[in-house]
């Protein structure tokens, strides 16, 4: 989807955001099949623009960490392709400036409607060079841009007064934010003002029942790829106060994450991070495996990730059973 301008963009950003999980063939190449027809069920979930509902691409989720450059064009082209009146976000961070620059203008001329820029990585930046960071990327690179707070994959993390900054750059729309502290949360929202960022959660369905409630106006979800319509009922049910919905929905999601800190309990062999910071391949094993289960294209992490053993998928699938996940 190709949209006119910043506004339109930062308009239709709420809802749920799937982030998407990108499927490897049995040679460890790009399945472009799989991957169109997991972008098509999300559109036709989405009604072709008419839910609120924006496809996010290439991200850590995605595993783009683990493709080239060359891989990361056709990942962003098939999903642009098969969006329909979807807009498309794609990630395109790097550690350096100019790499987040050149990526962020692949991005843009492969039709995506926006970029997902996440803080620079493996070495820590200052104030100063995380804004400077930003305002180049912006100021070179004519696309609406979602920064990505996320702490876990950076080591670092931008307050709400450098948000707040940021904010001001007319580009910069949005914010997908991965703090799971309820304070930082309440003082980015009562110093950014929504009319210039729109306020994300990047933790899913299990942070969005607390941040609904300071000014999140959607959520980036991984269950959103294979059950996207338990996903919405918790959009829904937070944008309209609706507190014993809420309640009930996490409730049918809690098979899924007992499963899913069982198998993080299980990959601590090299891990020196609190638990807070591990386990991120165990969720995209999982939703790999939960496509598979009801009828799409999810396939095998990439090495060096793990995919699941045998008895963790019979755990798997009893939750999402139980969980009475839609098959398509």
């Amino acid at each position: 989807m190709t949209l006119s301008s910043s506004k339109n963009l930062k308009e239709k950003l709420q809802g749920i955001i799937p982030v998407q999980l990108i499927p490897f063939t049995s040679d460890d190449e790009i399945d472009q099949e799989g991957l169109a027809e997991n972008t098509q069920y999300l559109v036709d979930f989405a009604e072709n623009g008419n839910k609120d509902v924006v496809i996010l691409t290439n991200g850590s989720t995605s595993e783009f960490y683990s493709m080239s450059t060359e891989e990361q064009k056709t990942v962003i082209k098939t999903v642009v392709d098969n969006s329909g009146d979807v807009p498309v976000i794609a990630g395109t961070g790097r550690p350096g400036t100019k790499e987040t620059i050149k990526m962020t203008q692949i991005a843009k001329d492969l039709g995506s409607d926006g970029s997902m820029v996440v803080l620079p990585y493996y070495h820590q930046a200052t104030k100063q060079g995380m804004y400077q960071h930003y305002e180049m990327v912006a100021e070179n690179v004519d696309i609406d841009i979602m920064i990505y707070n996320n702490p876990f994959v950076s080591g670092s993390w931008i307050d709400a007064d450098l948000m707040k900054k940021l904010s001001k750059i007319e580009n910069i729309i949005a914010v997908k934010e991965n703090t799971s502290s309820g304070p930082q949360w309440h003082d980015l929202a009562s110093k950014v003002e929504q009319e210039n960022m729109n306020l994300i959660c990047g933790l899913g369905e299990k942070m969005y029942p607390l941040t609904v409630n300071i000014g999140a106006k959607g959520l980036v979800s991984t269950i959103a790829n294979f059950a996207p319509d338990i996903s919405y009922q918790m959009y829904e049910a937070g944008r309209d106060k609706d507190i014993e919905k809420v309640e009930d929905i996490c409730e049918r999601l809690n098979p899924y994450f007992e499963v899913m800190n069982k198998l993080i309990a299980n990959r601590k062999d090299t891990s020196i991070l609190p638990d807070t910071r591990r386990g991120n391949p165990v969720y995209q094993a999982m939703g790999k495996f939960a496509l598979d289960f009801v009828g799409l294209t999810g396939g095998s992490v990439r090495s060096p990730m793990i995919g699941l053993t045998d008895d963790e998928k019979s755990m798997l699938e009893e939750a999402l059973e139980e969980m009475e996940v839609k098959k398509v």
